[in-house]
């Protein structure tokens, strides 16, 4: 059920045959029971501008109800207006609104602070919470997963673009996922780089396939910067 969060005002049930009320006028009648409503609205407990008062109650209404008893009347005249009679002691008032919304505030924060219930959830939720926990997780897997690919086939890419010779693409793919496990993508470029230059003008035979290059960590090789001449013992050696 929704809660009501409309402001009320309290009147006692015999307060219509109290000598002081039963003598008033229709109009002060009702202007009493009308400042009190307003008042609640306007959260001013129980002061009522004299500029209100003269608008919406005139100056005669004001002054029966400040006047109908010598002692305690149902409105009291004050610097600026009037002043209900006891609002504060039938009515709420701000400081009651404040008070309650301090311990309201004061409550949600240790309620806050307390640690969380281990009661155990029944089986139904704990099975959805299972699912939904371990589909989330999978997905975030997955979606991990499918990101290194991404990365690693990207980096496959740029590296077998610059190897000099196209053959054997997938088992060079599977060599190079293997051999970044021990080196980075700039290392397997440099040194493809280096080879690259000392095979400038060797033959297609010649030139080890993308797998191989890799599967045997060439990427370290200590290659001469210039082309070796035919006769020199490195050339002799690279074609054995």
């Amino acid at each position: 059920m929704t809660k009501d969060r409309r402001l009320y005002a309290k009147f006692d049930i015999n307060m219509d045959e109290h000598p002081k009320i039963l003598m008033l006028s229709d109009a002060a009648f009702r202007a009493l029971f009308e400042s009190t409503l307003y008042s609640r609205r306007q959260l001013s407990d129980g002061f009522l501008d004299e500029r209100v008062v003269k608008r919406k109650w005139g100056t005669d209404v004001a002054n029966e109800l400040s006047t109908n008893d010598p002692e305690k009347p149902s409105w009291i005249a004050v610097e600026g207006g009037w002043m209900i009679h006891d609002f504060a002691e039938h009515q709420t008032t701000t400081e009651d609104i404040e008070r309650k919304r301090e311990a309201g505030r004061k409550g949600g924060l240790a309620k806050a602070k307390q640690p969380a219930s281990t009661t155990e959830a029944p089986a139904k939720h704990l099975l959805s919470t299972s699912s939904s926990t371990t589909l989330a997780k999978t997905e975030t897997e997955t979606e991990t997963k499918r990101k290194d690919l991404s990365s690693e086939l990207d980096e496959f890419s740029q590296w077998y673009s610059r190897y000099p010779r196209k053959e054997a693409k997938e088992a060079a793919r599977k060599a190079f996922t293997k051999a970044t496990k021990t080196a980075s993508l700039q290392e397997l470029l440099d040194g493809l780089d280096r080879y690259v230059v000392a095979t400038k003008d060797e033959k297609r035979n010649f030139i080890a396939l993308p797998a191989t290059w890799l599967n045997a960590g060439r990427w370290q090789d200590e290659l001469p910067t210039t082309k070796p001449t035919a006769a020199s013992p490195w050339s002799k050696e690279f074609h054995q």
